[in-house]
């Protein structure tokens, strides 16, 4: 049995759609990892800035299908307390890919499908989904990654900037 090693990172997520909507969280992160995968927690706060603060309490965790990780499954839970919106997001996605490029540079690609329920309305939405990305080692403790979104593929003729989303996410570690 391989000992977990313990990561503590810092973040800034922004999450920009091309309808003009915004989510920015920034937060800490806790994980454990080992050879088969790893389990997190992550406490932030956000803004959609329309006047509406919130907290992020997000539970993660991934399972490798391979030794190096390259391949897996992973699992998020997400949940939003605002004075808006108030939810639970399931996020699973059954394969994601992360490949090395070269030793700084790294691309991910992140099939998933979610279920949001919105405690205020009453409200399930389900939606499939994808991001895809490029993260880069800017020094030993930091990176940045861009990526690109395509939401709500069970509509995939709609091509509204509301289905399109570009990410952007800046992760220190402690």
């Amino acid at each position: 049995m391989t000992i977990p090693i313990i990561k503590g990172t810092t973040s800034l997520n922004s999450y920009q759609n091309l309808d003009g909507s915004n989510l920015t969280i920034g937060g800490i992160e806790e994980k454990a990892l080992n050879q088969k995968g790893s389990a997190g927690a992550f406490l932030g706060i956000g803004t959609n800035f329309k006047n509406e603060a919130m907290v992020v309490i997000d539970f993660k965790g991934s399972l490798n299908y391979d030794k190096k990780g390259l391949f897996n499954q992973n699992l998020r839970i997400r949940n939003t307390i605002g004075t808006k919106n108030t939810a639970t997001q399931i996020r699973y996605s059954p394969i994601t890919a992360n490949l090395p490029i070269n030793d700084k540079t790294s691309f991910y690609i992140n099939p998933h499908y979610s279920g949001k329920y919105n405690y205020k309305t009453g409200e399930w939405k389900n939606s499939a989904g994808v991001f895809s990305g490029i993260t880069r080692k800017i020094n030993e403790k930091t990176s940045i990654s861009i990526e690109a979104q395509r939401y709500n593929l069970q509509d995939i003729k709609d091509n509204s900037g509301k289905n399109w989303g570009i990410n952007a996410i800046i992760t220190c570690n402690l």
